[in-house]
């Protein structure tokens, strides 16, 4: 049975394909100020979603059906093609042929082309309204690619983003992490906030967050004089493991809003400049996108500027002064995690004014280390009798790290074929865990913590305390 849904989207593209053919005939019978308007908009068709949900201009739709037509239907081109085989028309057309092809590629000309015909007035404007840091290009939808190095910005060729072609074709959300290189990755995990253990104090924390989360959309929809903030900042503290990206991820899966971890080795470099291109490319293509931006080890970014001695120290506070300008004008929800537990002795003032939510995420105390174990195997596993009871109480653990040592005692039930987990399959993955964190291996309760936290937090815990 055919949904009425995809047929309408069916429609909707063959009308604004049709549109191109169109237009391109007018202009050639030297007709170019015919009216020949763009069709309506339908915002119940995944193509109308996508130009409303990215504000589409009449002009930005004319490049994006360009770069549409080449990736899924390049018959609509035709009129172009012949007309760029005619030596006059083609100084106007734009586009070319790949060696060996009859497919006719369109470039940032063919737009201005459409949009001004041989009207010099008309192009002036146009090729001023397309250049490289345009909406289309920043947020990823339209890719562009030089022919050859000398190449005007006009002369590059326009190529949609393969992770769009589905959205515009079925509504299937995009994937904005897409190019070779790009320093940010979706999550994929689906679990829910239901599953993230808390206590009652960070879970009250993040209300604030979960409320500008669940109203995002319409706030961009009425703040057209951009009377509210745009954007919510907020800050993720607590030791490693204590379920800070875990949360990240259940709010974006609460509210359908993709989750992305920005991968900082990526991301940074040594070369002057480049590190504000990499920040650059994340903040244009995220700006005013339904997702969640999630920076781990925040503190490596976004610090204090220095006093100035020499040319790096001057170099890393022009990086900040940028971050901080970038994160003022982006449109979005951004968690920023970090070990740091005094955030004002790390963070510049400047950008602790635009943190609107500071979380804080503890250590697990006997309680919610139990509730953690419970929930760690699913069947056909279980634990020995008595023996959650005796991890809860007396081992230091986070979640992060009970993940890690329910992994390797699952791998060892398995090869010894029974469903039981005892202490002794537990207890070599759990030395393990004691030893990557600087931790003697020991048992330790609550009560016992006060008198020594480094049992609990390890060696340098004082130091991150007060950074």
């Amino acid at each position: 049975m055919n949904n009425p849904a995809n047929s309408n989207n069916t429609v909707c593209i063959g009308n604004e394909l049709e549109w191109l053919s169109l237009r391109t005939q007018q202009i050639l019978q030297l007709n170019p100020d015919a009216e020949l308007p763009l069709p309506p908009v339908d915002a119940s068709t995944s193509y109308g979603q996508l130009v409303i949900s990215h504000q589409l201009t009449d002009a930005d739709r004319v490049l994006l059906n360009l770069a549409l037509a080449t990736s899924f239907a390049p018959e609509y081109l035709f009129p172009l093609a012949q007309a760029s085989a005619n030596i006059e028309w083609s100084l106007y057309t734009g586009g070319f042929f790949r060696s060996g092809q009859s497919i006719f590629y369109p470039t940032v000309r063919t737009a201005v082309f459409l949009l001004s015909g041989k009207s010099y007035t008309n192009r002036s404007i146009y090729a001023g309204y397309f250049h490289s840091q345009h909406r289309l290009f920043t947020s990823g939808l339209i890719h562009t690619a030089p022919g050859k190095e000398s190449d005007s910005f006009l002369n590059y060729e326009v190529q949609l983003n393969d992770q769009f072609l589905n959205t515009i074709l079925t509504g299937e959300s995009p994937r904005l992490d897409g190019g070779n290189g790009f320093p940010a990755r979706r999550s994929k995990h689906t679990h829910t906030l239901a599953e993230v253990v808390l206590n009652e104090k960070t879970k009250e924390e993040i209300e604030k967050l979960r409320r500008f989360t669940r109203h995002v959309k319409k706030v961009w929809e009425i703040n057209t004089h951009n009377r509210y903030r745009n954007n919510f900042i907020s800050i993720f503290s607590g030791e490693p493991g204590t379920g800070k990206s875990h949360t990240a991820e259940a709010l974006g899966n609460e509210f359908g809003l993709p989750v992305y971890k920005v991968n900082f080795a990526q991301m940074v470099s040594k070369y002057i400049g480049e590190t504000e291109k990499n920040l650059e490319k994340i903040f244009d293509r995220f700006d005013k996108q339904p997702c969640i931006l999630f920076f781990d080890e925040a503190e490596a970014v976004f610090s204090k500027r220095n006093e100035v001695k020499d040319s790096h120290d001057q170099h890393a506070n022009n990086m900040q002064s940028y971050l901080l300008q970038k994160i003022e004008e982006f449109a979005g929800i951004v968690i920023l995690a970090t070990n740091v537990q005094q955030l004002s002795h790390y963070f510049d003032k400047a950008f602790q004014r635009r943190i609107r939510l500071i979380a804080s995420f503890d250590f697990p105390d006997y309680p919610q280390r139990r509730l953690l174990w419970e929930r760690s195997v699913e069947t056909p596993y279980c634990f020995e009798n008595g023996l959650i009871e005796n991890l809860a109480k007396n081992y230091q653990l986070t979640g992060g790290n009970i993940y890690n040592i329910v992994s390797d005692a699952v791998l060892e039930a398995m090869d010894r074929e029974t469903d039981i987990i005892t202490f002794d399959m537990i207890e070599p993955a759990m030395k393990d865990e004691f030893k990557k964190t600087g931790r003697p291996y020991k048992m330790c309760t609550d009560e016992m913590v006060m008198s020594n936290p480094v049992w609990r937090y390890g060696v340098g815990y004082e130091q991150r305390k007060n950074f």
